[in-house]
């Protein structure tokens, strides 16, 4: 990972730890990471994702990963690991169902609230064909309030081979030996199909980058079946612009190849941006428990990307 892309997400993690309010709901037994309104409630929190993005009209990247472990003071894990640019689901949204999240947050005390991103060492990533080496790196020390490590193959992979190869029902292990302040894990998950969009209210997507669609309806979305077992779930995300403050939607739902976001949820979307992003995911999760960690959650997804153009 570069000096500069190291600095950015320091500099967009200070900034939610200096000034982000936190959610309503409560730390549980439901998928995501945890939150807590408390400026003093110390969470600690990790997450791991291994991702396939479907090459819809560019060269596969293979598969991506990306695992982050948090101590946090007074600070909600679910935006920190949005401003770390790690998607994770948003916790307690009900199958079926969509939320609309405003990443406007309310001040903070900046005296109290911190972020320390911990280190597990080397995670070593076992593949069909291939294995290789996720190290950590070191982020700058802003303020001693955001400080520590974090993990991402799209910056550095320490190993031959530049892609880490997608076999959908494949089996990848990650194993870590653990850190002064978090032990080490050894898991398996087995990669989903991959997820491939196939209309668009009613219009064909195969080979297309964008859609057209009216901001006034409804958008419903097609993709194929997939066939691998255990059986996944699929979230759906829609965004305006970038970075943690940006709105969004998120849906989760049966992965039984359609799904119909309200066109009312997106409104304020479109009232910010004439473009917005669709990512839609495939999601096999693991709950893995890590000594020094309250909770932990493993994904692997299989996503596709799509530019929605207003009409």
């Amino acid at each position: 990972m570069g000096t500069q892309k190291l600095r950015h997400l320091a500099v967009s993690a200070l900034a939610l730890t200096l000034a982000v309010g936190c959610s309503e709901e409560e730390p549980g037994q439901e998928l995501g990471a945890p939150v807590d309104d408390s400026l003093t409630h110390e969470v600690r929190y990790g997450a791991l994702t291994a991702e396939f993005l479907y090459p819809r009209a560019w060269e596969s990247e293979g598969v991506a990963v990306q695992a982050h472990f948090i101590h946090a003071r007074g600070v909600a894990v679910g935006p920190a690991l949005d401003a770390l640019e790690m998607w994770t689901p948003t916790r307690g949204l009900a199958t079926g169902t969509c939320e609309a999240i405003d990443g406007q947050r309310s001040a903070m005390s900046s005296e109290q609230a911190s972020l320390h991103l911990l280190d597990v060492g080397d995670i070593a990533v076992e593949a069909p064909t291939a294995d290789a080496l996720l190290a950590p790196r070191r982020l700058p020390d802003l303020l001693n309030a955001f400080y520590g490590v974090v993990y991402g193959s799209e910056w550095a992979w320490e190993s031959q081979g530049a892609v880490l190869d997608y076999f959908p029902g494949a089996l990848y292990r990650f194993a870590a030996p653990g850190g002064p302040h978090i032990g080490g894990f050894d898991q398996a998950l087995a990669a989903p199909d991959p997820m491939v969009l196939v209309g668009i209210n009613g219009a064909e997507l195969r080979g297309q980058e964008a859609a057209l669609i009216s901001d006034s309806r409804p958008v419903d979305l097609v993709w194929e079946l997939g066939v691998a077992q255990p059986a996944t779930e699929v979230y759906i995300d829609v965004s305006a612009g970038f970075g943690p403050e940006r709105r969004r939607v998120q849906c989760r739902t049966t992965d039984d190849g359609a799904f119909s976001v309200p066109g009312a949820l997106l409104r304020p979307l479109w009232e910010e941006a004439e473009t917005l992003e669709l990512v839609v995911r495939r999601v096999r999760h693991e709950e893995v428990g890590l000594e020094g960690l309250d909770e932990a959650d493993f994904f692997f997804t299989a996503a596709d990307r799509l530019e929605l153009n207003r009409r």
